[in-house]
């Protein structure tokens, strides 16, 4: 496959708008290539038009677990300096929503299995390929693999998520919690006639935050690091002269390990249960998402060879493609997550953001042989998202070495 194919086939990619729906789109593109190269594939309804995708070349043991999602987060239109949905080449810079988050990871990993069958190159086992649907957003498509026994044989996990040249073997947890307020609207003048659902969400906001802080002062992850908690959303009220009658906040909590999603959950319901059983409040709470943290292993034998594989291209890629200005910028955002910049070494790291592997990991929270190693920056989720050209078509050769080391 020419560089031209390739470019394709990510340009492709970025044109399906699969914004928290119709991966199914994509994965009966991403079917109709893999059949071409005479890879066979299996289509794993989720729910609507939604789909996840699992193929496999090799066979036997051990297995190799290769994945990446196929949704994207939302765009602000007016934010974007280029269709969000059209691949657009500035220089070295792809632009495109999903670029790095992770449409470049998927189509580097699909073309690294095409040109391996092509290739007719032997391995002493199984790469299982599962694209999923859903990750950003509850990460349904990686729990219905999970539930069907997809994960059941896997003997080591790649996630194509945006590392970069760095190998994070664990990641946080996740909660999205939403607290619910439910008071009385009446006229600003005559309070003593309503219930004020914003004057509640405040205060048992406090308390929660207060119980959670407390829970979180000595609980340390050595990896990690703390628990994060968050208030990100409110919403209460109408207009300047009412009382309102409803309000509403979101908290999102990175989670560790020592202080389990469980353990956070249960101490939040006691805080709701003791606020409404003392004051007029009417309180409840909604978990939209609830991910757990995955440790691997640092020696890990796929870290090892991802540490050895990808240095040369490493090396390659700082000295001769990042400009003077990307190359500083990129140390500060080393120094900011706590790792030493170092141009020839792939870092072996933990991270604060989730991955499908909370899910395909359910079982193996820690100690699994697990890593994160895709093409991208430090732009998932932003406006005008890029991925370099040079680093994708690396991760195609890269990926390409690495499987066959891993198999030999």
């Amino acid at each position: 496959m020419n560089q031209t194919q390739k470019m394709a086939i990510l340009e492709k990619l970025i044109s399906f708008k699969s914004v928290n729906d119709h991966e199914k789109q994509v994965a009966k593109y991403l079917q109709e290539l893999l059949k071409d190269a005479d890879i066979d594939s299996t289509l794993v309804p989720v729910e609507g038009d939604r789909a996840n995708l699992v193929a496999e070349i090799g066979s036997g043991k051990p297995i190799l677990g290769i994945t990446g999602h196929m949704d994207v987060v939302d765009v602000e239109l007016d934010n974007w300096q280029t269709d969000p949905f059209r691949l657009t080449a500035k220089g070295d810079k792809l632009y495109g929503r999903g670029s790095t988050d992770m449409k470049a990871g998927l189509a580097a990993m699909v073309i690294a299995m095409i040109e391996l069958k092509q290739n007719q190159t032997p391995f002493n086992g199984t790469i299982r390929l599962m694209a999923t649907a859903g990750e950003e957003v509850g990460q349904q498509g990686a729990k219905v693999l999970f539930d069907q026994g997809y994960m059941q044989d896997v003997d080591t996990l790649l996630v194509g998520e945006p590392s970069g040249y760095l190998a994070p073997y664990a990641s946080k947890g996740e909660l999205d919690i939403h607290i619910n307020s439910v008071g009385k609207a009446a006229h600003s003048s005559m309070p003593q006639f309503g219930n004020n659902a914003v004057e509640h969400l405040i205060d048992v906001l406090n308390q929660i935050k207060q119980a959670v802080n407390d829970l979180m002062a000595d609980v340390h992850n050595d990896v990690l690091g703390d628990t994060v908690f968050n208030i990100d959303v409110i919403h209460g009220g109408s207009q300047d002269n009412a009382i309102p009658g409803s309000a509403n906040a979101v908290l999102n909590i990175r989670t560790i390990p020592e202080l389990t999603n469980q353990k956070i959950l249960e101490t939040i319901q006691s805080v709701i249960d003791q606020y409404n059983a003392s004051t007029t409040g009417q309180i409840s709470m909604d978990v939209n998402m609830d991910i757990i943290p995955i440790v691997g292993k640092a020696d890990a034998q796929i870290i090892k060879l991802v540490q050895q594989v990808a240095a040369p291209y490493a090396k390659d890629y700082y000295t001769n493609t990042l400009s003077a200005a990307d190359l500083e910028q990129k140390k500060k955002q080393s120094s900011m997550i706590g790792v030493e910049f170092a141009p020839d070494q792939i870092m072996a790291v933990g991270i604060a953001g989730g991955t499908d592997a909370s899910r395909l990991l359910f079982d193996k929270p820690t100690g699994a042989n697990y890593v994160m190693f895709g093409p991208g920056n430090d732009n998932p989720h932003q406006d005008n998202e890029y991925v370099s050209q040079t680093m994708f078509l690396q991760f195609i050769e890269i990926y390409k070495e690495l499987f066959t080391e891993f198999l030999k």
